[in-house]
């Protein structure tokens, strides 16, 4: 029974590596089959585990979201933790990417989405209002600002190969810390 859960357990986690991995390459609209095949599953076992595409992304923003609140939990401790955090991005790259296009399918109004949106307010604002304290970053300063920040960095993404894209996430932050001003 145990390795049985266990298995499961790991099925589930091939689906989800291999659905970040194909739909940063192919894009969200990619048949399911190709991720499938890419997790080295059966049709069955994606069905056992996801009902349709909806699902399979919902797993993954609700996989998101966890890596999110527990990043944000880690930097509490720092009073620039919110920066660091904008700074951690460069490590997240991967599923950077993907998220932008998982946030355009799901409507904003679609139950999974509230819950997003709430536990990520929740994880952020209280690093938000430490670095505002600190005078670290701006005082109008929202969760909401969190989301554009991210899609911001999502255009270095343009680079053809990883290590342009850590290059041009590296420049983005650059900006979007020290702006454009002399």
């Amino acid at each position: 029974m145990v390795k049985r859960q266990q298995l499961a357990a790991h099925n589930r986690d091939e689906l989800l590596n291999a659905a970040e991995e194909v739909f940063r390459a192919q894009g969200v609209h990619v048949p399911l089959q190709v991720i499938i095949d890419h997790a080295g599953v059966g049709r069955a076992t994606f069905y056992r585990n996801f009902a349709d595409r909806k699902a399979l992304i919902a797993a993954l923003l609700e996989r998101a979201i966890t890596r999110l609140e527990q990043r944000a939990q880690a930097l509490m401790p720092y009073d620039d933790g919110f920066i660091r955090l904008i700074e951690s991005n460069l490590e997240q790259l991967p599923q950077l990417v993907v998220l932008i296009d998982y946030w355009r399918i799901i409507d904003r109004q679609d139950p999974i989405m509230l819950n997003i949106y709430e536990r990520r307010d929740k994880a952020l604002q209280p690093l938000i209002d430490q670095a505002i304290q600190h005078h670290l970053c701006r005082p109008d300063l929202t969760t909401q600002d969190f989301a554009m920040i991210t899609a911001i960095l999502g255009s270095s993404f343009q680079g053809h190969t990883a290590a342009d894209q850590v290059r041009l996430a590296r420049r983005a932050i650059e900006l979007l810390l020290n702006g454009i001003k002399i």
